[in-house]
């Protein structure tokens, strides 16, 4: 499948917008993470609006640029493999409630953990 079309729909200026709102959102406003692609849609939109006029083209634009920012962010986050706040830990169930897993102050596995998961893919594979 050609997914050329989507280099025509996303628009860098608006991207850039929807990265600095999402920062913005992430470290400074006291808002649950799951509304930050939800917001950042809207403001693609609303931004795609401004820019192309009443257009269905236009909004589309934007909302695709929004959610290109989301994108981003998740694909440069993981591939600097940076660590994880304690409220991400605790979203992916690995937080103060599940006690089963062992992280250090440096959000990392410690020894215990790994021998333990390398035990399992022993007996599994």
């Amino acid at each position: 499948m050609n997914m050329e079309f989507i280099d025509e729909l996303i628009m860098p200026m608006i991207t850039a917008a929807c990265l600095c709102i999402g920062y913005v959102m992430k470290k400074w406003l006291p808002t649950d993470d799951k509304w930050i692609p939800t917001v950042l849609l809207i403001f693609g939109a609303l931004s795609g609006l401004i820019l192309f006029g009443a257009d269905y083209v236009g909004v589309v634009k934007g909302m695709v640029s929004g959610i290109a920012s989301v994108g981003m962010h998740q694909a440069f986050k993981q591939h600097l493999k940076l660590p994880m706040g304690e409220d991400e830990l605790y979203a992916m169930g690995k937080g103060e409630e599940n006690e089963d897993l062992d992280i250090d102050e440096d959000n990392e596995l410690t020894d215990e953990e790994i021998t333990d998961e390398e035990e399992y893919r022993d007996e599994s594979g």
